[in-house]
């Protein structure tokens, strides 16, 4: 009977100790694999520009997601072009993503002599934000609006000049159509970012920028630069006293870009599913999306393949625009 009894309970013991173990097991697989270390974020141009504030704030939100840190690096420079390269050449394990624009990913092929494949060398993961840009001036420059500005410009053909963020970027093209569809003649000077050219245009060292919604409306509030139109087809909420361009230009085209998280070509599954799970749960809070609208930036809720055919669009749209500009690979 005893020996019935010890057999019993050995069984017993075992049973709870395969459970336990099924318990531990379950449980490990349960758990995400990724991330178990900070994820790097690296955006293509200077700090404090429209593409550098997305992915902060995204950042921030991810962070809060996965439960790691999210860290921010800046590699300005070739309008984006360094920094899309290094990470199309680092390790696909999702923890290094890029805060990519439609300059790297859509114009580049067209515009500059890339190393990298904007397609085959990433994976789409979320789009994040867009906007239109604005034809910003500096206050001393005398024009009130588009039609004043078209007029001087005409009247001092290459006295206006006008900064862009890079050559190739879409500050620099949406700059171009403009000067295109107007008939104006302007001089470009490219920088190293957004916020470089915005500085200078504040300063008075440039007379022109043509820039992302949310980067110039902050200076525009204390009149330090004026508004004189946007390239969306329609006026934006953020500006309904500023007309679109199309409303003083017939036939000019409109200009939109985009900011989204890509990341190297390969990167796991897991890794691509909770990213972009994480930034649309973020565009679906009232507040961050009212954070985002209130920096002029527009949400983009796509992910995945939805992302993956805005870029190819993309890519069919601005190829015959870069043409029609003259622009050639360099």
């Amino acid at each position: 009977m005893k020996k019935q009894r010890r057999s019993c309970m050995k069984a017993g013991a075992v049973a709870l100790a395969m459970a336990a173990s099924g318990a531990a097991f379950t449980a490990g697989a349960a758990a995400p694999s990724w991330p178990v270390r900070p994820i790097t974020i690296v955006v293509p141009y200077a700090p404090g520009g429209n593409t550098d504030l997305m992915a902060r704030l995204i950042g921030e939100q991810l962070g809060k997601a996965l439960h790691v840190p999210v860290v921010v690096d800046n590699k300005a420079g070739a309008a984006g072009l360094i920094a899309a390269e290094y990470v199309a050449r680092s390790p696909a394990d999702g923890y290094t993503l890029f805060m990519g624009t439609l300059t790297q990913i859509s114009t580049a092929p067209f515009t500059n002599k890339i190393r990298y494949d904007p397609v085959k060398d990433f994976v789409p993961i979320a789009n994040v934000g867009g906007n239109p840009f604005v034809i910003t001036v500096n206050a001393r420059v005398p024009a009130r609006n588009v039609q004043e500005l078209i007029a001087y410009a005409k009247k001092n053909p290459g006295k206006l000049n006008m900064g862009n963020a890079g050559v190739g970027g879409l500050t620099h093209l949406s700059a171009l159509v403009f000067a295109k569809y107007t008939g104006i003649d302007v001089v470009e000077v490219p920088y190293k970012g957004a916020s470089l050219a915005l500085g200078d245009v504040v300063a008075g060292q440039i007379d022109m920028y043509s820039g992302n919604l949310s980067e110039v409306v902050p200076y525009a509030r204390d009149a330090r630069v004026r508004l004189l139109g946007v390239s969306s087809k329609n006026r934006v909420k953020q500006l309904p006293d500023v007309p679109a361009l199309a409303e003083s230009v017939p036939g000019i085209p409109e200009v939109e870009t985009w900011n989204g998280l890509l990341g190297p070509a390969g990167m796991p599954a897991e890794a691509v599913d909770r990213i972009s799970g994480a930034v649309l749960a973020a565009l679906a809070d009232p507040a961050f999306r009212k954070k985002l609208e209130d920096a002029g930036i527009t949400p983009l809720p796509e992910v995945k393949e939805q992302f993956a055919q805005r870029i190819r669009r993309d890519i069919e749209v601005w190829k015959p625009m870069i043409e029609m500009a003259g622009i050639k690979p360099q």
